[in-house]
């Protein structure tokens, strides 16, 4: 999925929230803002936009010094969701469909995201426990699929959100591949947060080599391509891998929350619905 004009805005926005964690004084902002203008004025836009925000970290990390400013949130975001786990997992385990329950505490999860959208309370009294509608709901599908694979692959996103995963995976009762970025970018996890979150525990926790905040799998180590062409089953969590997978023919499941109007317009879904998609390039194995 190609960025779109639009897509302009969300990223000088994603350059004034860094300086925000980043507590710059005002000249320090108005300069890093005029410079990340100039980056972007001549930023290739014919590629996706976790393409082109990885370009645009790596630029406000050479300006600012700091590779990981958001480090501190996502260890903050690990332990907050972590003292949410039991309650939570008790919740889902007494529904009368507990893998539906993880499945939409794990979707809820994905509002954390200093990306597209920072500005919602995640923890907001019922958030996880009484999910809103979803705008595309294909999980019988996701059920029947997961059922029958014997190798899956969870690609996975936010720091924090990685805790609802866990418990998504936990209740499933499959182990499998959990893919992570390469290095820090926004808030996205790294090896370092899905072992804080304890996926070791119910998965096995990998880099992908992938440096974007979404999985461009022109960026994968061969070995994780590997991982993925013998996958049968492959579960996409967030708007950021979805916008760089969703053109691919694979066994994939799309859960995100269509975050900005660019997604949400091209899912033909209300901006802020959460989904659960079968992708319709869905096949059964890879295709590169």
């Amino acid at each position: 999925m190609k960025a779109e004009s639009e897509c302009y805005l969300c990223l000088l926005a994603q350059v004034l929230r860094t300086a925000g964690v980043l507590d710059l004084d005002e000249p320090a902002v108005r300069e890093l803002t005029r410079k990340a203008c100039a980056f972007l004025a001549r930023a290739d836009f014919d590629r996706t936009p976790p393409e082109i925000s990885e370009d645009l970290y790596s630029f406000l990390a050479d300006c600012t010094g700091n590779p990981d400013p958001y480090k501190h949130l996502k260890k903050e975001h690990v332990a907050r969701a972590l003292k949410l786990y039991p309650e939570l997992k008790s919740q889902a385990e007494k529904s009368a469909d507990p893998l539906r329950a993880a499945v939409e505490i794990s979707l809820a999860g994905n509002v954390i995201d200093f990306g597209a959208n920072s500005g919602e309370d995640w923890l907001k009294e019922g958030k996880f426990l009484s999910p809103e509608p979803l705008g595309i709901d294909d999980y019988r599908l996701l059920k029947e699929h997961l059922e029958r694979a014997d190798r899956v692959v969870f690609l996975g996103d936010n720091a924090g959100e990685t805790v609802f995963d866990r418990l998504f995976i936990e209740i499933s009762g499959r182990r499998p591949v959990y893919a992570v970025r390469e290095e820090p970018i926004i808030n996205d996890a790294t090896l370092e947060e899905a072992l804080d979150s304890g996926l070791a525990e119910v998965a096995e926790p990998v880099s992908s080599g992938c440096r974007a905040p979404g999985t461009v799998l022109e960026q994968c180590r061969p070995e994780f391509r590997q991982i993925l062409e013998e996958a049968d089953l492959i579960i996409s969590k967030g708007q950021g891998n979805f916008e760089c997978l969703e053109q691919i023919s694979g066994p994939f499941f799309f859960l995100l929350k269509a975050k900005c109007r660019v997604v949400s317009r091209h899912l033909g879904v209300a901006q802020g619905s959460l989904v659960i998609m079968r992708s319709h390039n869905f096949s059964p194995r890879l295709r590169f």
